[in-house]
């Protein structure tokens, strides 16, 4: 059989890393079977497909907007289920606009809500090899009345904590930096270093994942090689190798290889732009027809590689507000927001938090992310001064019967 060799010197910020990848194996694993079928019904298929439209509309834009001078990751899994949970409390025109942007258009709350149930209960213990931890959690502000139906909705579909916040303690931000950080083993840490005064309730979506290629790299075959950030710009990295069969495939200006984790449940599907070929230019064609196409050429079967990928490991931030706003839902962040399901006081989205964590060597992938959505009173309670230095009247009266037993008026109180 001919061999078809293709030498990678794979691009970080090109891989879409969507940090759903890892696995964990002992000596006394036996070794991987084939992927495990998730079964989806057709609605929550349309539900995932429209996750994914999402994820693609915000990377690219930010893809863009870097121009490749910036190690970029996005866990489109955590920003979508942090900003369902909060869909479930929008109304009216928030609420449409919400759906829209986040590309749920035609789908009712039950479907979404019912997806991300069924997601989180069969994708984290489908591969033994594979840790995965999804955890969702809700703090409201001692000051917000919330109604019942809204928490009883993210703990039966979310299976999240429910927890009380007080914005005045002064070991509040610890108390949700603490639970952001012991969700994603440490690796996402300190993400909020402070809280609003006006804060009436976060919600917070944290991922972990950590395993081992299915394929590992041999350290012995890891050496310092040249990775080009730009064409003329060379510097040394550590560069590791391996000959395996792998997924291959092309789109019109880039070619697309998928690394599989465990038993294939999860898999890296790394892109890297043709000579001449910026990742932004790559990543403007990330659509979901384009996706689903590519995907169906990688499942097609594997070809002989020669493999050169970098080591890497890094941390990203982002604060989503303008991201989310440019794709439609920028009322949610305003005054005329509408979140009568949550309660019957008003609220806005002050900030959409995003931070990850990934590092890849040659056993595998430590991935992380929490996304925080941070809601405020639109009008806060304020101190009312009434300053009674003029005319006035008075009236005295018994409270239960109405009876008025005094009234008066005072125009000069000496």
């Amino acid at each position: 059989m001919k061999r078809n060799l293709i030498s990678l010197a794979l691009i970080i910020t090109a891989g879409f890393t969507t940090a759903m990848t890892s696995c964990e194996r002992t000596k006394s694993d036996p070794p991987p079977g084939d992927p495990v079928q998730i079964d989806l019904t057709l609605k929550q298929k349309e539900v995932v497909e429209s996750a994914n439209k999402f994820a693609f509309d915000l990377f690219v834009p930010v893809i863009a907007e870097k121009k490749g001078a910036e190690n970029i990751m996005i866990s489109p899994f955590s920003v979508t289920s942090a900003l369902s949970m909060t869909l479930n409390g929008a109304a009216g025109e928030t609420f449409e606009a919400m759906k829209s942007a986040l590309r749920y258009d035609g789908k009712t709350i039950e479907e979404i809500n019912e997806t991300y149930l069924k997601l989180m209960k069969d994708m984290v213990p489908v591969d033994t090899r594979v840790i995965m931890e999804i955890a969702n959690s809700v703090w409201v502000e001692k000051r917000l009345t919330v109604k019942q139906s809204y928490i009883d909705a993210l703990k039966k579909y979310y299976l999240a904590e429910a927890r009380s916040i007080d914005v005045t303690d002064p070991k509040a931000v610890d108390m949700v930096n603490g639970w952001i950080e012991e969700k994603t083993h440490d690796k996402i840490k300190d993400m909020l270093d402070e809280l609003s005064p006006d804060l009436a309730m976060l919600l917070i979506n944290a991922v972990y994942f950590k395993g081992k290629w299915r394929h590992q790299f041999d350290k012995d075959d890891t050496h310092d090689k040249p990775f080009y950030i730009t064409p003329g710009s060379p510097v040394q990295v550590p560069m590791m190798f391996q000959n395996e069969k792998f997924p291959v495939t092309q789109s019109q200006n880039a070619t697309l290889i998928e690394l599989p984790y465990g038993q294939g449940n999860y898999s890296m599907v790394v892109m890297l732009p043709k000579e001449g070929v910026s990742t932004a230019d790559a990543a403007a064609t990330l659509t979901p027809e384009n996706w689903s196409l590519w995907m169906s050429y990688l499942a097609a079967g594997a070809t002989e590689v020669d493999l050169s990928l970098p080591r890497f490991k890094y941390e990203y931030k982002r604060e989503l507000k303008d991201d989310l706003t440019s794709l439609g839902m920028g009322i949610a962040f305003t005054d005329f927001a509408d979140f009568s399901n949550i309660s019957n006081q008003d609220l806005l989205i002050s900030r959409v938090l995003h931070q990850t964590f990934i590092e890849t060597n040659e056993e595998g992938t430590e991935a992380a992310a929490a996304t925080v959505v941070e809601m405020e009173f639109t009008s806060m309670p304020m101190t009312t001064v009434i300053n009674v230095n003029r005319p006035f009247l008075y009236f005295i009266r018994e409270t239960t019967t109405g009876t008025i037993v005094f009234m008066g008026q005072v125009t000069d109180p000496r």
